[in-house]
């Protein structure tokens, strides 16, 4: 039994000998097959590429360089705003300053101008509670106040400087004398007295020729002030605001002084111009003794009004 076993055993691997070389043949053939399919199919999908093209070149160089230069801009727009910006803000800052100072300026300006006022007005009131007024004088032309309290006076009871009279006038309308009010407001003696009288009599209008004092005198100055008020009616073209006036003694005659009489001339220095309104002034220029107070101003025409004045 075993033996017959054996030998199909032998009989089946002869059978297998000899039907391997085939089996190998056919693997060959497959194998050569299948080598050739793919050689085709790489030569079609070499045929279906086509030419062989060269790779695209980077942009990212370029790229990197523009945002480069948009910040470098962007920084460069910054900074010059900001200069500007500071200017604008330093320009606002000063104007600013400048204004708030002249703001005050013009604040302690106009504090200044109200504590002038105030001063003026509390000089003006002290003036006429003492019945002393003094007058500012422009260009030979002054603002007189009200003289409704003008009196009469005499030589033996005359006014003080700055209190109002009554003398008379000559009216060149009319052809007779009238009423004004005057006043002296102001006497001038030494070197300021000696300069006015210089400058006047070497002026081209003046007939006098300037000489020093006689020894012991001095050049003196009386301005004052006129009213027409009421009682004098001028002209179509004014009036001159000039008022006849003269220096005398306590008596009414020549100055005597430390025993010496001293015959005097006034000339009337003011201006000669005729004036539309109703107030203005003049001036007398005259010599006295130096340090002679005891003298009295007299104003109006010969036979007219007298208004008399203390001297100084």
């Amino acid at each position: 039994m075993e033996n017959n076993e054996n030998n199909e055993n032998n009989v089946n691997n002869t059978e297998n000998l000899n039907q391997e070389p085939e089996k190998v043949e056919v693997n060959q053939d497959a194998n050569t097959t299948e080598v050739k399919e793919e050689v085709k199919k790489e030569v079609r999908e070499e045929v279906n590429q086509g030419p062989v093209k060269e790779p695209k070149k980077s942009n990212t160089g370029l790229i990197v360089t523009i945002v480069i230069l948009a910040v470098v801009v962007v920084i460069l727009l910054c900074v010059g705003l900001f200069l500007w910006a500071r200017s604008s803000l330093s320009s606002f800052v000063g104007d600013s300053v400048n204004e708030v100072t002249s703001i005050i300026e013009d604040g302690e300006n106009t504090l200044e101008g109200a504590g002038s006022i105030l001063n003026t007005v509390e000089s003006n009131v002290a003036n006429d509670i003492f019945g002393v007024l003094s007058n500012t004088v422009d260009n030979g032309n002054a603002t007189v106040s009200s003289s409704s309290n003008a009196r009469t006076s005499t030589l033996e009871n005359p006014l003080q400087l700055g209190e109002w009279g009554i003398a008379s006038k000559y009216n060149t309308n009319t052809s007779s004398d009238q009423n004004v009010n005057v006043r002296v407001s102001n006497i001038i003696r030494g070197e300021e007295a000696k300069k006015m009288a210089q400058e006047y009599m070497n002026s081209d209008y003046s007939i006098y020729k300037y000489e020093e004092p006689e020894a012991y005198q001095e050049w003196v100055v009386i301005e004052y002030d006129v009213d027409f008020a009421d009682t004098y009616v001028p002209g179509e073209l004014g009036a001159s605001p000039n008022v006849n006036g003269d220096v005398t003694g306590p008596d009414g005659s020549s100055v005597k002084y430390n025993g010496i009489t001293y015959i005097n001339s006034v000339i009337e220095i003011g201006s000669r111009d005729y004036i539309q309104t109703k107030t203005g002034s003049g001036k007398l220029l005259t010599q006295l003794p130096v340090g002679c107070t005891d003298y009295i101003i007299e104003f109006g025409t010969y036979d007219g009004t007298k208004a008399y004045f203390k001297g100084q």
